[in-house]
Formats: C-alpha cells, structure tokens, sequence
C-alpha cells in the first residue's frame, strides 16, 4: 500500500486554467514534433515519452500546493521511487530519472535542500540520491557510447522546450530556412556587378566544409547565404566575433526573408525560482528557435562547452549551417575549440560550416584544411592586386597628440575613423575632445565600443549612417560587418590581420588613394596580459608597416603575401599548442562526461573562459553603477514584475530588459556581486560606472 495518498493527474491543475493530464499530452505531441523534426530514432520517442509522462507528477504530492515556492522536481522523483516505476532499458533508467529531477535547473550534480517522503519517513534528498541514483548514474553515463549521450541530453533540452511552450501556451513551429538567390539579391541591397556576382554563385558548389577568402568590400557576408543552396539544412547559424556586427545584418536579412530571423545574445544563467525560470526561457526559445540565427561564435562554444542550460541550445545546430565570419579574429584557444567541436559532432550532427576571411592568412588555411579535412575552397584574394585605396604613414608617438589634426581633417569636411586598441583609450581620447576642444558628442563625434547598452549600441549604429563629416572613435568592434567608408583613418598599431581590417574601413569602394589617408601610431601599451595583441603580434605588424610606408605600397595584395610569409604554419600550430597546455580540455571532458553543466564557478575550468577575453556573457548593470538619466529608467525596468503579465506583456518586458543588457568578459565575474533569483543577472561592478556617452568606464586601475 502507498504511504502516500497521491492525487489524481485528471484532477490536478498544473498551470493556469490547465490539468496536468493536458498539459503532459501537449508536451508529448510538441517533443514528438521537434524530435521528427531532426530525424531522431523511435527509441528516442521513447525516452521523451517517459520524461514528459513523469516531469511533473510532484504535483500529484498532496502537499505540493501548500509548499509550491519549493518546487516539484524532488517530489517527481519521490513518485517514481514510491510507485517503482522504471524506464523499460534499465541502464538509461538511472539517467532519466536524474533529469526529472534537474528538470528546472542546470544538469549539475549540486541538488537542492530538501526532503522526501519515502516509505513514511522523510529523507534528505540528497542522501537518498547519494543512496539510490548515484552510482547508478555513474555507471550509466560510463557505459553509454558518446553519441548515445549525445542524444539523450538534445531529447531532454528539446522537452524543455516544450515544457515552457505548454506551460506558456506559447505556439512554435520548427522551419527549415530559405535559400535562394532571389533572397540575397534583396541583401546586397546594390546593384549586382555581373562579373563579382559569377564568383559569388560558386559558393554553392562548395562542400560541407569550407573557406572564402575574399578581399574587403566583395561582399562574403552579404551572400554567404548561398553557400547552403541545395544542402538541405535545418537551421542557420551566422556566427559573428561581436555583438556590435549583429545588427546591421540582422536587418538586411530580416528585410529579405520576413520574420524568421533572430538575434541570440547570452545571459549568465542564475538559479531562480520555477515559476520565473519558465519566463527566462522564452528569451531563449524566441531568438534561437527560428530558422535564421544570427549570433556570436561564443554560443556555438558555449553550448559545446556545455555551459549553463546548454541542453536547450545545442540541440539546434543538429543538420545546421554555420557562417564563421571573421574568423581571423579567433584567438587561438576559440579557434581550437571550435574546430575539436566541428570533428567531434560534424558526422552525427551534420554539420555545414562556412568559413570567411578578408584577412585569411595561408597559415590558418592550412590549419583548418590539415584538421577539418577541407578539399577546395574559394580565394579571391587576388582583387586586391587591382587597388590601393590606402596609403599610410607611421608616427612613433601617442595618437592623443595628433588630436588637432584629427579635428582639422574633420573641419575639412571629412569622415574621420579613429581606432584604438582598448576602450580605456577610446574613452580619453572623447572626453579629451569634449572637454579640451569643446567638440559636441553627438554632434561632432562620438565613441563605439562594445561595453554599451544594447539600445545606447543601436542609437550609435544609427547615428553613423549620417554622412556629415564627423569623427568616430572606436575599438576593434568597427573592424568586422559594419558597412561604412570613412576618407580617413588614425590607427593605433595592432597586429597585421586587424591592421587590413581597419585598412578596409577606409576608402571601401574605391580602387586607389592619391595621398595619405591612414595614419598608424605607436600602441599605449599599460598592462601587456590584458592588452588585446601580443608584443610579437605587434612587432611583426610594426616591420611590415614601415616596410611598404607611403608610396612603397604597390596594391594591397603585398600587404596579403607579407603576411602569408611571416605568420607562417608553424608558427600558428606552435601557439595553439602551448594553449591547449594551459587550458587541458581534455580535463575538462572528463570531468563532465558529455552530459553534466559546466559551471563557470569553478577555478579548475575557469582558464577556458579566461582566456584573452574570449567569452563574453550578458548583464544588467545595477542601476548604482549608472551616472547619467539612464539610471532611472533601469531602475524603474526592474522594479517591474512578471508575475500576472500575459504571454506577450511577457514578451514585450523581457525585450525591454534586453535593450539594456551589457556584453562583459566572463573573467569580469570573479569577485562581483550577483543578486540571485533575478530573471536577468544584475551587477554591481563597484570599480566601474556606465553612462549613455562613454560606456562602462574604469573608477581608476586596471584597463577595461
């Protein structure tokens, strides 16, 4: 006889004017839905049957209404254990029932406080999973093969999904993408050049895996669409370096094909209350669940990583597409993580993946032909044997003290770029121009980094459509898919790849230069471990600068074969290395056994996401941090709360809290204060301050 008199499941309401006997049937046609969707086995059917049948039946717990602000999940298995039900394969059994119990939260193995009734006695759940499920879960996770793992958490990730869509009564259709030429005509948004456009149509030819190298201004952003023409994919991904080049793409796309596409930007996932957590992941399944993605390179890793929630992302590269744009711009841990991931799921996932380059030195080339097996690529390189839109000149000085003659080529009704290399940097060399020149922000110029709002971001992007003369000031974010010509450009030196890309800023649609109109100054260099070029890097560019000074530039392909020659193979293969030594990832592999979360807590891992600012992750700055009348709104945003909104009053709140998310490294983490149980994680950076100008802004220290 059962110690515990269960409810019924057609009596018990499990949401808002729902039974729990209906909503496990609309998870069960929705994850029936998505798993055909992605070709999954029958067995696999099996398994989402069984975890959707019993996710909630902690509700059935006579008490559950009375103790609801703990959960369920906990009773769910207090259910299974008490009714002795098993999953009909006993080895993934084990397996299962772990999920059940971590159906609200990361797959760690850290459980919550509480306690369960088994046979009359309350008990310690953590001593009855220490008892009962523990090693059986060990033994499980160790006999299954990889790909069999691999499955079972994508069919768990896949059944959250619908859990949250059936709590939320939220409507979601998984579609493949259109591909056609008809649809990038409406991106180029230009006339089509006959001959340009017949190189272009030859990405379609290409095979699963593979490069393009094309020079500045060919266009590869705006028609690697046509690289999945006839491959048949579920999803596509364009995974850019920053954020900053997401949204201008975004519109040219969204423009061309309606409302299928979406911007994914990552939040630190906090451990918040059941009831909130379903909301936080409407963020998700809203912008990575449609058929065109457009994100950064850091959510591909991060998923692959398996950090935070990753079972809900990674299942949506399964049969998908990835633009790798940029990726020159990888520093060397990233750019052997990803390809370690593409080799390890490319097979059972089949992956498509598009590499892009302006800068796509024959060092990298060969890197990724030797490790992703890549036969034939396209290299149109040669275009830049036909211009010399850039001449430049080299001055062994601060760039601040040419700030006169930045302002004077701005009177003479020019459009001055300025880049440097750190957002320290970026921020004096503004307030200098506010405060010493009486320039007007806003007016006369304005700064551009990544460390802004999203909306204060968009408001810039805007802005600098105007083709008044002006001066901008920015980082490395200007270097990649922002489409603008500027007439002249003062450059810090930084290593050769970013060098041709800030080149490309300058005179785009143009085929050659008269005069001078790059200026290349000696790097500010303060703190060498935090600064985002290594001295090596710099003193290569620096000899290559000074080499082909002025008139001694005959095309921009020099430029090109110059590096091709110094940043060799070897050279490349033997950085990659001494990373790999340093971060050990295959420490990391077994530790999580393809299957538990990655905690960014914790120090033993920690020197993956810390590496030269790889990672970046999403935060709200609180609003004490915020000096000028954005603070008031921030604060206003979040004293608003989610409980009895509709879905869409939902929806609409958590893209305003969106517009004032903040991209910051992950190592930033360490020693800051999170308030917990918050939707979005808030952040109280004590050392930093933000305002709509200048962004986050150091108090005094260290570069940021």
């Amino acid at each position: 006889m059962d110690m515990i008199n269960w409810d019924n499941p057609g009596s018990k309401q499990s949401h808002e004017n729902k039974l729990l006997i209906e909503h496990i049937e609309e998870v069960k046609s929705l994850i029936k839905r998505f798993l055909s969707f992605y070709n999954f086995k029958e067995k696999y059917f099996q398994i989402a049957n069984f975890i959707a049948e019993y996710h909630d039946s902690g509700k059935l717990h006579p008490n559950w209404q009375l103790s609801g602000k703990e959960g369920h999940s906990h009773h769910s298995i207090e259910y299974l254990l008490d009714k002795d039900i098993s999953f009909s394969e006993q080895k993934i059994d084990p397996i299962l029932k772990f999920l059940i119990l971590k159906h609200h939260s990361v797959i760690s193995e850290i459980l919550p406080n509480k306690k369960v009734e088994i046979n009359g006695k309350n008990k310690p759940l953590k001593a009855l999973f220490n008892v009962l499920l523990k090693e059986d879960l060990k033994k499980s996770l160790n006999s299954l093969p990889f790909e069999e793992k691999i499955n079972i958490v994508d069919v768990f990730g896949l059944f959250k999904i619908a859990d949250v869509c059936s709590a939320e009564n939220k409507k979601i259709e998984f579609n493949k993408p259109e591909v056609s030429e008809e649809i990038v005509k409406k991106i180029i948004l230009r006339e089509i050049e006959e001959k340009r456009w017949s190189e272009q149509l030859k990405l379609a030819s290409l095979p699963n895996i593979s490069m393009l190298r094309a020079y500045t201004g060919w266009g590869k952003t705006n028609v690697s669409l046509l690289f999945f023409e006839n491959k048949n994919v579920s999803r596509i991904f364009y995974l850019f370096p920053t954020i900053t080049a997401i949204n201008k793409f975004f519109e040219k796309l969204n423009n061309a094909v309606g409302d299928k596409v979406s911007k994914y930007f990552y939040f630190l996932d906090t451990e918040i209350k059941e009831e909130e957590e379903k909301f936080s992941n409407l963020f998700f399944i809203e912008n990575f669940t449609t058929p065109y993605v457009i994100t950064t390179i850091d959510q591909f890793l991060l998923s692959f990583l398996q950090v935070g929630k990753y079972h809900t992302k990674r299942p949506m590269f399964r049969n998908s597409g990835l633009i790798i744009d940029e990726v020159h711009l990888l520093n060397p841990l990233m750019l052997d993580l990803l390809v370690h991931f593409i080799n390890k799921y490319r097979m059972f996932y089949n992956l498509k993946v598009l590499f892009m380059s302006a800068t796509l030195p024959s060092s990298l080339i060969q890197y990724l032909e030797k490790n992703l097996r890549i036969e034939n690529f396209l290299d149109y390189s040669e275009g830049y044997k036909n211009k010399k839109r850039i001449r430049w000149k080299y001055i062994d000085e601060d760039i601040e003290s040419w700030i006169e003659k930045i302002i004077y080529e701005k009177k003479s009704y020019k459009r001055v770029l300025v880049i440097v290399n750190t957002v320290e940097k970026a921020i004096s060399i503004g307030k200098k121009l506010e405060e010493e020149f009486k320039l007007l922000y806003g007016k006369d110029f304005i700064v551009f980094h990544a460390r802004f709002m999203y909306k204060h971001r968009k408001e810039k992007e805007n802005w600098l459509e105007n083709k008044e003369p002006h001066i901008l000031i920015a980082t490395q974010v200007c270097e990649v898919s922002l489409d603008f010509s500027y007439d002249i450009l003062f450059t810090e030196l930084s290593s050769l790849p970013s060098l041709i890309q800030r080149f490309g800023r300058v005179n785009r649609y143009g085929n050659e230069t008269k005069g001078i109109n790059v200026y290349i100054f000696k790097p500010d260099i303060k703190n060498i471990q935090k600064y985002p070029y290594s001295e090596e890097e710099l003193k290569i560019a620096k000899e290559i600068v000074e080499k082909f000074e002025d008139e001694k530039l005959k095309n921009e392909k020099q430029i090109i074969d110059e590096m091709d020659l110094i940043l060799n193979y070897e050279r490349l293969q033997k950085e990659i290395e001494e990373t790999k030594r340093k971060v050990r990832i295959e420490y990391w592999e077994d530790l999580l056994r393809y299957f538990f979360t990655f905690d960014i807590k914790e120090e033993k891992l920690r020197g993956l996401l810390d590496y030269r600012e790889g990672f970046t992750i999403l935060i709200i700055p609180h609003p004490d941090c915020i000096k000028d009348e954005t603070k008031e709104y921030v604060n206003n945003l979040l004293s608003r709360s989610f409980i009895n909104l509709s879905f869409n009053e939902r929806k609409k709140l958590i893209a305003e809290i969106k517009e004032v998310a903040i991209p910051i490294p992950i190592w930033w983490l360490r020693g800051i204060e999170i308030e917990e149980e918050n939707i979005f994680p808030i952040i109280n950076v004590k050392n930093k301050i933000y305002d709509s100008k200048y962004g986050f802004q150091e108090i005094k220290g260290e570069i940021i």
